[in-house]
């Protein structure tokens, strides 16, 4: 199961989502200077869509699916406000939701649309 803050990512993302009757998924759309981020939470089974669009193209710039996913963090440093997203097999043990995630996903909305693979050696 993913370990996560319902509210530390409608905080980074600035939207409320739309949800599945069941909580089954919670779904948030970011439209901002011509893109569409559109991120889909799978809270049970860890999975997570992330889709960036343009306006004015019909292909996605960026399409990903994370399978389960450990965890989802929200970090605040020099660079600004984001979210971390770790891919699956990315810890040895269950996530704590505490440690930072070494590699994985990062999306961020401030000053615009931003969604970056990451890793530290």
């Amino acid at each position: 199961m993913l370990i996560w803050d319902e509210t530390d990512v409608m905080s980074a993302l600035e939207v409320i989502p739309t949800e599945e009757e069941d909580g089954i998924f919670h779904h948030y759309k970011v439209d901002k200077d011509g893109l569409v981020l559109n991120i889909t939470i799978h809270q049970y089974d860890g999975d997570i869509d992330i889709e960036l669009l343009h306006e004015n193209i019909t292909k996605p710039l960026f399409s990903m699916g994370l399978t389960d996913c450990d965890g989802v963090l929200r970090k605040t440093d020099e660079s600004g406000e984001y979210l971390q997203f770790a891919p699956s097999q990315c810890f040895d043990g269950r996530y704590d939701g505490e440690l930072s995630i070494p590699y994985g996903v990062r999306v961020s909305v401030h000053p615009s649309i931003s969604v970056e693979l990451y890793g530290r050696l």
